[in-house]
């Protein structure tokens, strides 16, 4: 079975969509290291930030996983805790603008999964 063009573009765009977060935290997390570290809160905040992206992106996995979000046409079906999860991702993103070191990539990844639990949510 081959992929039709626009269907190869838009399993694409998803793969980049779904695998970009924890990239963006890793990347955040590296400058972290590598700078030169703040003291007090803003030495932790990016990375409390950066643990929240990975694991809200690791729910949502887990959840695509075990078929509580995800579906076909008309039986696409969510869970109840996604809403919890959508306003959890909205906090972090809100705390993603806070943080010093990383703050775009941060900021990026955290909007990207309040974007996929948005997208969750839809279509239910």
């Amino acid at each position: 079975m081959v992929l039709q063009p626009m269907s190869a573009i838009r399993v694409s765009i998803v793969a980049v969509w779904l695998l970009s977060p924890p990239l963006l935290a890793v990347v955040a997390l590296r400058s972290l290291k590598r700078r030169q570290r703040p003291v007090g809160w803003k030495a932790t905040w990016p990375l409390v930030t950066a643990v929240a992206v990975l694991a809200n992106w690791l729910l949502f996995i887990a959840f695509i996983l075990t078929g509580q979000i995800g579906g076909f046409g008309s039986h696409y079906m969510t869970t109840r805790l996604a809403d919890m999860f959508l306003l959890v991702s909205l906090l972090v993103l809100m705390a993603s603008f806070l943080a010093y070191v990383g703050r775009w990539q941060l900021s990026l990844a955290s909007f990207l999964m309040l974007a996929l639990w948005m997208g969750s949510e839809m279509v239910a």
